[in-house]
């Protein structure tokens, strides 16, 4: 670009002279724009240094430019610059203003054309010509942001609820209009704001939420809606803000009038949706379990079955004590010493009981050093303490206050203190308690040492747990390092007599220490002795408050039995802190205080997209083996939550499906006939593309992302769902959750699309059913296009670690140059499957937040059968959904070109499994060579490893076998058999291993 300026003094302004380039804009051959300068400065905006592409040199004389009006709006960020930057940046003003001269003079917004008219007009063009349907899309829309204050779900909501405008005073059509186009007409009491000038000079603007005579805290949507506190001596001024906090022109994101009044006509269908359910009446929660079951529950806690039984089982499983063996791997000794020594001082709220009441101070403490070298024996890792990483540290604050921590342990201040002592789990001194990497294995698999479950499994990956580790080891100071602990063996061994004499292993359990005789049953005990009296030196002491005394001796005198199902699970729910996240019926829920700590990746879902969905009605609700994957398995569906659901172990929740199917009816669906279920399922389609019903604006689609949302997959839902669930929850989905954003598109049973089966409500959700039946290969609706990603592998392998087609989250893909590929499973520790060609796409992934499934691409797909691939022969772990107990994944290693090196333990052996891939002499087939290295202390017979499976496996040469055809594996190191399995058959090496190292080779080719 190149001008021309002239500077006039008396004036002083300045010309320039430019030629538009867009023939749009040639109509105008020259522009004069001439820029009044006050102060011999010069205003132009803060904008980037380039050329315009509009214009190009132009060699004209300046002729005025008649449509020249500078709009205000273009002037918010103006700066002044002195005379001396003007050689500089002269061009840049013109740029500005030739760009405010090609607008029209009376351009006008979306807001100041409909003011232009009557609000009755607009009410009734809304009424009959809007689209509610379009109208709810619009809602959701991210520009607009109306749910990030409308049913937000927050304890203290910015604005009104839109949903809760039925049950409030009558709203007139006229009014909407009206709150859209003037928000700060009529604010609603309630929600008025403030305007602060703060000593600063800073002027904040927001709903007061308290004040009085220290401080001001103030609710402020920016970005999002957050909380500002000022000190009352902070303030200059203080007044009412006449402004709603409303945007006066929030409507100009939308395109057209049409627009408008699709979005007022669905505002009208919100304001007349009364519900015509009493299950509308939905419970406000937050209350516990009633106190006869408290003292049932503390049995539990207390592990009080460790040495009472009887007739009868508990109500409650009981809360086993931690596996010492796996805990002296992480924990210092230093602090076990002292927490043996005094467990309630150590770490108040403990359920660990003092044993060694009866002991002398000096005894006491001999007692502890002897138990603690018995301890540290049992470990067979070395810990020292390392660097921390300060961003590590702080990426481990971040995940410990947002993926469900504090929804159990209190969030920390920047002391590490709690904020919520009195209603929290304590954490104990975690600095002094642990390592950092002590406590990083602990957290990647907390069920290994507290098999109860009280402390679930987070689904961390390794970095994760080392960042939250980081995190919660980070209030230990610096020191000088201290000589590593030794284990004196005299101590150790007198500690491990003194373990079996303190009856330690009563709840200790220990596989060389058999469990002594339980004593009195629980139903027999005299409820003012032994544990439970507060003067007794002979019995465990436990820091219990006078009422947990109270309450145990009811429970005690019942048997620790609870007749009714619904109290049995209501026990449970609250013994595993489920309800601290999920409410059912009244019991539980968020609390008011942690809610700011449940976040969504997606605001635009409001409070469903960051608070867990509630477990009233259940199991009316999810189909049994859907429940079970969840409670057992992992899955998930909700990316948007980052709160986590956590994995208590099978064995811990497992029965809680069996439990939610029983308590909560099934609801049976309206009986539906049609002629073709090919036209039907063509009908359920089309609503739900994007020329229906439009469901693909907010639901994701076969783990493609929505457009306005990631609300849940679509294609999910039939696997989920029971039917008659489905169906009344598309009539009324307030009903449901009146929090929801979802619209109801049959509001009172009447279709809002009476051009789809003539508008018969039952016969269009039907088809939606029919449709939704299809799951991953459901046809692709209308609306829908997501380009594939693809990973690739070109000079090095490629590796993603994210859930792979019959796998869980702890999936790992690698793909290999050779254009081979695998998937392992690192729950289960095993290969899962093979291909050849293109690695994946992680899109599934990448696109919810690593909550969706990556997708194998390729050819000749091999898959293997689920459950460890080394295991005991005699005695095999059962597959199910869970993970094998005596198998743990400890991460991998890589090779110079990437390649892993997958490393676990089962039992006491250390196992690496290797691939590395070839292409076979024929160029044609992919080739895996598979290398297992397994390193033994001892001689461990009986043992078995599974190289594949099939239909039918034949030995085609020495070594060599043909699996169904497709897979030839080949064993270079050992001797294979054929094992039979049901109608299924397993290759499989016989394993007797002697001490030390053993190899095991062999290579797949497909």
């Amino acid at each position: 670009m190149s001008s021309a300026w002239k500077r006039k003094p008396s004036q002083c302004s300045y010309t320039m002279t430019m030629q538009p380039r867009s023939p749009s804009l040639r109509n105008n051959t020259a522009c004069e724009t001439r820029l009044p300068a006050k102060h011999d400065c010069l205003l132009i905006a803060r904008l980037p240094c380039v050329s315009h592409p509009l214009c190009i040199p132009s060699p004209v004389h300046p002729i005025p430019c008649q449509s020249f009006s500078p709009l205000p709006d273009m002037f918010d960020q103006l700066a002044c610059l002195p005379t001396c930057c003007l050689p500089t940046c002269r061009w840049l003003c013109g740029v500005l203003f030739l760009l405010a001269s090609c607008l029209p003079v009376s351009a006008q917004s979306l807001s100041q054309k409909l003011k232009t008219e009557s609000v009755e007009t607009l009410a009734k063009d809304a009424r009959e010509k809007g689209n509610a349907i379009v109208g709810a899309i619009l809602l959701t829309r991210k520009d607009l942001a109306c749910t990030r204050c409308h049913d937000s779900g927050a304890t203290q909501p910015i604005a009104p609820s839109l949903r809760q405008m039925a049950a409030d005073e009558p709203v007139s059509d006229v009014h909407l209009v009206e709150s859209l186009l003037q928000p700060s007409k009529v604010i609603k009491k309630g929600y008025e704001s403030v305007r602060v000038l703060n000593v600063d000079g800073q002027v904040i603007t927001g709903r007061p939420l308290t004040n009085n005579d220290q401080r001001l805290v103030l609710q402020v949507f920016e970005q999002d809606v957050r909380q500002i506190e000022l000190a009352k001596d902070d303030i200059e001024q203080l007044t009412t803000a006449k402004q709603s906090l409303m945007p006066d022109n929030l409507i100009d994101q939308l395109a057209n009038r049409q627009q408008f009044l699709d979005l007022t006509r669905y505002l009208m269908e919100l304001k007349e949706n009364k519900p015509a359910s009493k299950l509308h009446a939905q419970p406000v929660g937050g209350e516990t379990i009633r106190p006869a079951l408290r003292g049932v529950a503390l049995l539990s806690e207390l592990n009080c079955t460790a040495c009472h039984s009887g007739n009868q089982e508990l109500a409650l499983p009981a809360k086993t004590a931690p596996n010492l063996q796996q805990s002296s791997n992480a924990l210092r000794p230093e602090f076990l010493l002292r927490f043996i020594a005094d467990p309630v001082t150590v770490k108040p709220g403990t359920t660990m009981p003092d044993v060694m009441a009866h002991l002398t101070p000096a005894q006491r403490q001999q007692a502890a050093t002897e138990l603690t070298h018995y301890v540290v024996s049992l470990s067979d890792q070395s810990l020292s303490d390392q660097p921390l990483d300060a961003q590590a540290s702080d990426r481990g604050k971040e995940l410990f206050h947002s993926v469900g921590c504090v929804s159990c342990h209190s969030p920390l201040d920047d002391t590490l203190q709690p904020l919520l002592p009195e209603s929290s789990v304590p954490l104990g001194p975690t600095a002094d308690k642990y390592h950092r990497d002590g406590l990083r294995a602990f957290l990647e698999n907390p069920l290994a040492t507290r098999p109860a479950g009280r402390m679930p499994n987070m689904k961390l990956d390794h970095w994760e747990a080392n960042d939250l580790a980081s995190y919660l080891v980070s209030s230990k100071q610096a020191t000088e390092p201290t000589a590593p602990f030794v284990v004196d063996a005299k101590l150790a061994e007198r500690g491990r007599e003194r373990f079996v004499e303190l009856r330690c292993n009563q709840c200790h359990q220990l596989q060389q220490d058999a469990k002594p005789d339980a004593s009195l049953a629980i139903a027999e005990l005299r409820v003012q002795q032994g544990c439970l009296s507060k003067s007794s030196t002979t019995s465990p002491r436990f820091d219990l408050t006078d009422l947990q005394r109270e309450q145990l001796q009811v429970a005690v005198r019942s048997g620790g039995k609870v007749a009714d199902p619904i109290d049995h699970l209501n026990l449970q729910l609250t013994a595993f802190r489920c309800v601290n996240c999920h409410q059912r019926d009244q019991l539980g829920g968020v609390s008011e205080a942690r809610n700011p700590y449940f976040k969504t990746g997606d605001p635009n879902l409001g409070p469903q997209g960051r608070i867990p969905p509630p477990l009233t009605n259940a199991g009316s609700k999810l189909k049994p083996q859907w429940m079970r994957q969840v409670l057992v398995s992992g899955r998930a569906i909700r990316p948007y939550v980052l709160t986590r659901m956590p994995q208590f172990g099978t064995d811990n929740v497992g029965h809680l499906v069996e439990a939610f199917q029983e308590l909560d009816p099934p609801i049976e669906p309206p009986q539906v006939t049609f002629d073709d279920q090919k036209e039907i399922r063509k009908v359920g389609g089309e609503l739900v593309g994007s020329q229906g019903l439009n469901c693909i604006a907010c639901h994701s689609f076969q783990l493609k992302k929505a457009a306005n949302m990631s609300a849940v997959d679509l294609t999910e839902m039939a696997e989920r769902l029971h039917k008659g669930w489905f169906d009344q929850y598309m009539r009324q989905p307030q009903t449901f959750n009146p929090n929801t954003i979802m619209p109801s598109f049959w509001p009172g049973g009447r279709a809002m699309r009476e051009d789809y089966v003539d508008g018969n409500t039952d016969l269009q959700i039907e088809a939606m059913w029919q449709y939704l039946l299809d799951g991953r290969q459901a046809r692709t609706p209308r609306g829908l296009i997501t380009e594939p990603i693809e990973l690739l592998a070109n000079d090095e392998a490629v590796i993603l670690r994210r859930s792979y087609p019959g796998i869980g989250k702890r999936g790992i893909g690698v793909g290999y140059p050779s254009q081979v590929n695998l998937s392992y499973d690192a729950e289960q520790m095993r290969l899962a499957s093979i291909w050849q060609g293109k690695f994946a796409d992680p899109g599934g992934v990448w696109r919810s937040q690593g909550h969706g499934r990556v997708r194998p691409l390729g050819e000749r797909p091999i898959q293997f059968m689920p459950g460890p691939d080394l295991d005991s022969a005699d005695q095999p772990w059962a597959v199910d959904d869970g993970r094998p107990p005596n198998h743990q994944f400890r991460g991998y290693s890589l090779d110079e070109k990437q390649r892993p090196r997958l490393q676990y333990q089962f039992g006491d052996l250390q196992v690496e499994d290797y691939f590395v891939d070839a292409k076979a002499n024929d160029g044609q087939r992919g080739v895996l060579r598979r290398t297992i290295v397994i390193d033994a202390k001892q001689a461990q017979p009986g043992l078995v490893f599974r190289a594949a499976n099939g239909q039918e496996i034949k030995q085609v040469a020495d070594n060599v076998f043909l699996i169904d055809s497709a897979l030839r594996v080949t064993i270079v190191d050992g001797k294979a058999v054929v094992a039979n399995d049901n109608e299924t058959q397993r290759l499989q090496l016989p394993l007797n291993l002697k001490p030390g190292r053993s190899t095991i080779t062999l290579e797949y080719s497909w």
